[in-house]
């Protein structure tokens, strides 16, 4: 390949534009999901100033400053998977589609997941991202990135979290952010971000800047619905008149027929 390109730069040079530009293309998205895997804000701003690289691959919702990938519904299993147009090429491995996951507790806190879906294997993965530091977190998957945020020591801010521990879920007033390598089956795997534990929305938006459209948009979508559900079943001022007209009619008839009747 690299032979390929030396020729044709001797033989035409201004082809050279032509022929490195799918490679500069290649390494925005690799630096957009190199980002990503920081588990930040970072991923949804670094998306923005590529997007036109990933005009071919799918559809963006682009705001001021931010950009994310969108799916049908957050909080459904059959709505928070969006399959690419075409797959991205990534560290040598094929990513084919996006998933964004919200999971809502009664006790448990909040727990969001978004991330890729990837051909391939655990230890494909693992290998192409070897300069992340991967720990076991149960039988089949690992994680990596592991941090806490406390609410009561803001001052303190994110600190590194060792104690990732399969089936224990974040104490009260505590977040924590890691990046989790789970397979799908024997030929795919998740590499998804997770923010879980108390989380209020300030720190959700700092984090996750894609959440305050993705909620805004859902609640539109609801009062929507309140205010459609309430024009069908408040009765029509005029049909309400008559109704009232009519039940008059009918008393002051069966008034007249008792009196006859006496």
């Amino acid at each position: 390949m690299k032979g390929r390109f030396i020729i044709k730069t001797i033989l035409l040079l201004g082809s050279v534009i032509l022929i490195s530009y799918p490679a500069l293309a290649n390494r925005n998205i690799q630096s957009v999901i190199d980002a990503f895997t920081n588990c930040d804000s970072g991923f949804f701003y670094q998306l923005k100033n590529n997007a036109s690289d990933f005009e071919d691959i799918t559809d963006l919702v682009l705001k001021e400053q931010i950009a994310y990938i969108p799916v049908k519904d957050i909080a459904s299993n059959e709505g928070n998977t969006h399959y690419f147009m075409q797959p991205i090429e990534y560290r040598g491995l094929t990513i084919i589609g996006y998933q964004n996951i919200y999971i809502e507790t009664s006790y448990l806190g909040k727990y969001y997941y978004w991330g890729f879906i990837i051909n391939g294997s655990i230890d494909d993965v693992k290998q192409s991202l070897n300069q992340l530091s991967w720990q076991k977190y149960n039988i089949t998957s690992y994680v990596t990135n592991t941090q806490l945020y406390d609410r009561q020591q803001k001052n303190v801010g994110w600190r590194q979290n060792p104690y990732v521990i399969d089936g224990v879920v974040p104490r009260l007033f505590t977040i924590e952010k890691s990046l989790y390598l789970e397979p799908i089956n024997e030929n795919q795997i998740h590499l998804v971000c997770s923010l879980q534990g108390d989380i209020d929305k300030p720190l959700l938006y700092t984090m996750r800047p894609d959440m305050a459209d993705i909620d805004k948009l859902a609640n539109d979508k609801r009062i929507a619905e309140i205010e459609k559900n309430d024009s069908i079943n408040t009765p029509n001022p005029e049909q309400q008149n008559n109704h009232d007209i009519t039940t008059v009619q009918e008393l002051t008839k069966s008034n007249t027929q008792n009196s006859e009747d006496m």
